[in-house]
């Protein structure tokens, strides 16, 4: 896997240098130097904080792939990849294992209690996708789920996730899965809406119902950047699985202090006595190396660390 790696590193470092092929290349993660434990770690957030991509493409972007990894340190292992063709500007094909976020609906991502920020991917494992784009603007997908082990094609028929988005010009961007399954109850569907009309405000509205197992998400944010050097953001989730019922709401203030000083301050309440207070000062070297450190109280009891954070992209 470390030979695989390598090779793929090499062949997008010389694919860039080419006119026929556009290639990129990203690697990301964080080294926590010291907590209030006293400890230190390589990736201390775990899977999904250290980062690889490769990507890579046609110049008449008709076909290209992508391989990623986003715990690839503690075991190098390849976490998802797939080959798309695009034949024509009518439809597309995609091929491999992957999550597909073609149709799927995210808020900014603030930690949440609940688990609960984006709704439900129309395709996770191995999978082919087939897209069409019939008018301006309107993406249809069929995903039909395939296995590396032998499964019977009448069910991966009977389980195929459909998916729709349609950007509203001047409004914003609408989105909604259903997660089909003939062979167990186990259908699922999400809808959400991505607001974009006014200047420098982006507003989100998701829901994700799985009907067969009386769970229901509802997520709702927004953030605001019409002021110089500052962004704000506020969210909130509220999830209901078999009855019983989960909340919380999240909110931050990112603000640039110089060209390279930085400050976050963040402050989440949910359900069950979950709080959480804690400021962030760092200062950034530029192209992508940054040292923070953050200070701060939750229910869990006081913490802190300092931070080397990196990340890169060609």
């Amino acid at each position: 896997m470390k030979k695989l790696i390598v090779l793929l590193l090499a062949f997008a470092m010389v694919g860039a240098v080419s006119a026929q092929v556009t290639t990129a290349v990203a690697l990301s993660g964080a080294v926590k130097i010291v907590d209030e434990a006293g400890s230190s770690i390589f990736a201390p957030n775990g899977a999904g904080y250290d980062t690889l991509t490769l990507k890579a493409q046609d110049k008449d972007a008709k076909y290209g792939f992508s391989v990623s990894d986003s715990n690839f340190l503690p075991s190098i292992e390849i976490g998802s990849w797939n080959v798309w063709y695009k034949p024509s500007a009518m439809f597309k094909v995609v091929v491999g294992n992957f999550s597909n976020s073609d149709f799927r609906t995210s808020m900014n991502g603030l930690t949440y209690s609940t688990g609960y920020w984006r709704n439900d991917n129309i395709a996770a494992g191995y999978n082919v996708l087939v897209e069409a784009f019939p008018m301006d603007g309107l993406t249809l997908g069929v995903n039909l789920p395939f296995s590396n082990v032998a499964k019977d094609t009448v069910d991966v028929l009977q389980s195929a996730d459909l998916g729709a988005k349609y950007v509203l010009k001047d409004l914003g961007t609408l989105t909604a899965l259903f997660n089909v399954d003939l062979v167990t109850p186990a259908n699922k569907l999400a809808v959400g809406f991505k607001f974009t009309a006014v200047e420098n405000v982006t507003a989100f509205a998701i829901f994700d119902g799985a009907f067969d197992a009386n769970t229901y998400k509802v997520g709702l944010g927004g953030d605001y950047s019409g002021i110089d050097k500052l962004w704000v953001g506020v969210e909130g989730s509220f999830l209901s699985t078999a009855g019983t019922a989960s909340w919380d709401v999240n909110a931050e203030a990112d603000y640039d202090v110089t060209d390279n000083v930085y400050a976050i301050l963040y402050g989440a309440v949910g359900s069950g006595s979950v709080y959480d207070v804690d400021g962030t000062l760092g200062y950034s070297f530029g192209n992508g190396l940054k040292l923070q450190g953050t200070l701060g109280y939750a229910d869990t009891g006081f913490f802190a660390n300092a931070k080397l954070k990196y990340g890169i992209s060609f």
